[in-house]
């Protein structure tokens, strides 16, 4: 009998919460539909597209936003090459002790400082290893334009015929 009855009362609570979950917290009133206002193509440009010399200016957005893009970048690095890139982070770079190849990176993180992106780069003829390049862990603003490759049977994202400039 108490088990009979125990299971009428959940079974109607959890009807009850499908109800008040269905109806809303919000306000009952309709608002009143607003007109659609054209806006000009140049109010139209999202903060990543609206510098002079980059088409992907990540040095203008939040650092949740930046991790965001980057992330977009590795996962549908289509809609990005070719594109000028300009990102601010930290140095990396790694040899490969394979095959004796030096890479290059700006690493960035997210908000909470927990996960990091990064892309390497390919600085142009102008720089000479190691003078010209920072430190391993320096704030860095480096601008390029992305491309892809293959190696070794995976594909990798780069900004080419890049520069750098050292932050403070």
């Amino acid at each position: 009998m108490i088990k009979k009855l125990l299971s009428r009362i959940i079974t109607i609570s959890s009807a009850l919460c499908i109800c008040l979950s269905m109806s809303g917290c919000g306000n009952t009133a309709e608002e009143p539909v607003q007109e659609k206002k054209e806006v000009p193509a140049t109010e139209n440009l999202s903060p990543i597209s609206s510098t002079e010399n980059s088409n992907v200016d990540l040095t203008v957005l939040s650092s949740t936003a930046v991790y965001g893009e980057v992330y977009d970048m590795m996962c549908y690095p289509e809609k990005y090459v070719g594109k000028t890139v300009k990102m601010e982070g930290l140095y990396s770079e790694y040899l490969d002790a394979a095959t004796k190849k030096q890479y290059y990176a700006c690493i960035i993180m997210d908000a909470t400082a927990c996960c990091s992106q990064g892309i390497e780069f390919i600085l142009t003829d102008n720089y000479n290893y190691p003078d010209d390049y920072p430190k391993e862990g320096d704030y860095i603003t480096v601008e390029g334009t992305f491309d892809t490759y293959e190696e070794e049977s995976g594909m990798y994202c780069t900004l080419k015929d890049a520069s750098l400039l050292i932050g403070d």
